[in-house]
């Protein structure tokens, strides 16, 4: 079976003489940017609630269902 990855030899500086994959559409793979907002400082939890809640900061308590979004799942 042929695989869909396009290779390209890996450049000598990076010392590991493997190859790499190429980011190129046709192997399905893209060159990808994010972006991160600027997190300002808030009053934590407390550390009973941070250890329920998964984080210490309200901000960050979003809400993440293992079941589609409801609560009995």
């Amino acid at each position: 079976m042929m695989s869909s990855c396009i290779c390209k030899p890996a450049p000598s500086s990076c010392g590991c003489k493997e190859q790499l994959p190429a980011p190129v559409p046709k192997a399905g793979l893209v060159v990808g940017m994010a972006t991160v907002p600027i997190q300002l400082w808030e009053t934590p939890y407390q550390p009973s609630v941070s250890l329920r809640q998964g984080t210490i900061f309200p901000s960050l308590d979003k809400p993440f269902f293992k079941t589609g979004g409801d609560f009995g799942g």
